[in-house]
């Protein structure tokens, strides 16, 4: 069993919340994941951009960010579940560019579970595993 929570910090995102958290479940499925947390925010663009010049230093939007759990020994009492930590969406900039929503946030996940994309092998390797996520629903 999982637990995916997803929260919109703009009332005007809240009808992509479902979308949010069925790709999460989705990807969790097809790569045979239980037993864990996973917390998504829907934020404004302002909002991403501050994430991503505080935590990246990079002073744009992005249209997703993933933060780990800080530490794996960090006690949950309140869930037996792993927590594996959070995932911030931007819809509107996502929107905007014509990305879609449940892929970017296949793609958080993928990130929060140790896949990275430095390399264009790890990029190609990494958007081939996103789309066979996505047939899989």
């Amino acid at each position: 069993m999982n637990r995916v929570s997803v929260f919109s910090l703009s009332k005007k995102f809240r009808g992509l919340e479902k979308e949010a958290k069925e790709a999460a479940k989705l990807a969790l499925t097809y790569l045979k994941k239980g037993g864990v947390q996973l917390e998504i925010y829907l934020i404004s663009d302002q909002r991403m951009q501050l994430l991503n010049k505080e935590f990246r230093k990079r002073d744009k939007i992005t249209d997703v960010l993933s933060f780990k759990e800080r530490s794996e020994k960090w006690p949950h009492p309140e869930s037996r579940l792993s927590y594996l930590g959070e995932i911030y969406l931007a819809p509107g900039h996502i929107h905007r560019r014509g990305e879609n929503l449940g892929r970017l946030t296949i793609h958080g996940l993928l990130h929060l579970l140790g896949y990275t994309h430095t390399k264009k092998s790890d990029r190609i390797e990494m958007e081939r595993l996103e789309e066979k996520i996505l047939s899989y629903g």
